[in-house]
């Protein structure tokens, strides 16, 4: 989703005489509902992505290619642009979690048939995993351990360059049409008012002006304000580091949140499928109440405790929450409402324009107490912390 520090765009121009760069929108992404009973994709996080990848193909468009668009499923499509356009290889980055790995592996086993090659790069994490100390299966569970076998002892690479040109794709090929919000999800309206603008120029403008003037309830980020652009690939961990190196305002907090990003990956590269699972990696045999009032009130920000209902207000109408409210409102969940984590988590997953499976999922674990680096157990006055958070009342005012 951007230009600046892409390993695979790099290393495609390098080998290739011919580069086309391709965006599918997969329809399993934008499906009605999940398992959990509410729907994948919300409307924010849709629009989020729809406003990226029109910003890289204007950008693209600019070093004088284009953007291939097509909606359907990614594999099916990409094998058939491989077919017909004679390609010998696909550059991309490897996931690591069950969905995105089947999609993976089914086109690898069509590649193969043909005789073209899937060739991965690196560039979702702020240190390659080769970089580290230990291999990933014995990344420390804890993320205070990983930080001090980490920070001040890895070098972080230096961002890769950006090209300044790229050569044109074929007359012969349809760059094809970016869906609007409706192609993807009919039923969705964008919200009145719309805090984030996805792509790079827009994540890119934001690092630089880390000091402009928010609306009241995102002044106060925990250093996670450019998640959303981390997250979906619009902003490079290594370029936001070296930008922020010598802040001394955000600099520390930003860091902190790019470590435990990566942790967090590497968390779920641990141990898989696990962080998807009830039990969690302890294997834990909690019970939860089935109380479908109680998960509807929190959703909608109707619980009557006023600082978690404002943060709820916020995670539906802007898609974006700062750490410290993320974990208030997902402990409140577990602790307090005894609800399945699994629940929340899917519905995170539905609103956070900054979703990505392993942070998400993870962070939830370790709220219920069943990932590898579980929270303190402790009863928390829920009125009291919004006070402290909140002394003038302002952010609650704001969004409830």
């Amino acid at each position: 989703m951007r230009l600046h520090d892409n390993e695979a765009l790099l290393e495609a121009i390098r080998n290739s005489d011919d580069v086309l760069p391709v965006y599918i929108f997969d329809k399993r992404q934008f499906r009605p509902l999940t398992r959990y009973g509410v729907p994948k994709t919300s409307g924010l996080r849709a629009q989020f992505l729809i406003e990226s990848v029109q910003d890289l193909r204007r950008q693209l468009q600019a070093l004088g290619s284009d953007l291939i668009i097509r909606v359907g499923k990614s594999e099916a499509l990409l094998y058939d642009l491989t077919v017909n356009h004679k390609v010998d290889f696909i550059y991309c980055n490897r996931e690591r979690t069950q969905e995105e790995v089947d999609v993976q592996d089914n086109l690898e086993q069509r590649l193969w048939t043909i005789g073209c090659e899937l060739r991965y790069s690196r560039g979702k994490m702020l240190y390659y995993t080769s970089d580290l100390p230990f291999p990933v299966t014995h990344c420390p569970d804890s993320f205070a351990v990983f930080r001090k076998e980490t920070e001040q002892v890895i070098p972080i690479r230096l961002p890769l360059e950006t090209p300044v040109i790229m050569p044109s794709i074929p007359e012969d090929i349809d760059p094809g049409q970016i869906p609007s919000l409706p192609d993807l999800l009919p039923n969705s309206e964008m919200m009145s008012q719309h805090y984030f603008v996805g792509g790079e120029t827009a994540g890119l403008a934001l690092m630089h002006d880390m000091e402009r003037q928010m609306p009241v309830g995102f002044a106060e980020t925990d250093g996670s304000l450019l998640t959303p652009w981390i997250a979906i690939g619009c902003l490079s961990p290594k370029q936001v580091f070296y930008h922020t190196l010598d802040d001394v305002k955000n600099g520390g907090e930003i860091l902190q949140s790019l470590l435990y990003r990566d942790y967090l990956r590497l968390m779920g590269k641990k141990y898989g499928d696990r962080i998807f699972y009830k039990s969690g990696i302890k294997g834990g045999s909690q019970t939860y109440k089935k109380d479908i009032t109680a998960l509807l009130t929190w959703q909608q920000g109707k619980t009557g405790i006023a600082i978690v209902d404002a943060a709820m207000k916020q995670l539906k109408y802007a898609g974006w929450l700062p750490d410290s409210l993320r974990r208030l409102v997902s402990g409140y969940f577990i602790k307090v409402l005894q609800l399945d984590w699994r629940l929340g988590a899917a519905w995170f997953e539905y609103c956070l324009i900054d979703y990505d499976p392993c942070t998400n999922w993870v962070s939830w674990l370790n709220m219920a107490g069943l990932g590898p680096d579980t929270r303190e157990d402790r009863v928390i006055n829920y009125e009291a912390v919004g006070k402290r958070l909140d002394p003038e009342g302002k952010y609650i005012n704001t969004w409830t």
